[in-house]
């Protein structure tokens, strides 16, 4: 009987340490979320413009597409 090889889990490289950027990346996108959050339940009382809702809905989702972005690409070409 031949003795199977185990497959040596893969090591995820990147410029950055991949467990630092994706910790990062959560707590900047969880901070983001929170502060979004915020500013809709403001508006929802109508403490701010409704026009902060749309921009803070804006930022969110361009904070988050650039750090997950980020991410993939430093574990991809690292």
């Amino acid at each position: 009987m031949e003795k199977q090889e185990e497959n040596p889990k893969k090591i995820k490289k990147g410029i950055l340490n991949p467990k630092v950027v994706r910790i990062s990346s959560f707590l900047i996108i969880t901070i983001s979320l929170i502060a979004c959050t915020v500013l809709c339940i403001l508006a929802i009382w109508e403490f701010t413009k409704s026009d902060a809702v749309w921009r803070a809905i804006a930022t969110f989702a361009v904070i988050s597409t650039a750090t997950g972005i980020f991410t993939f690409v430093n574990e991809k070409l690292g």
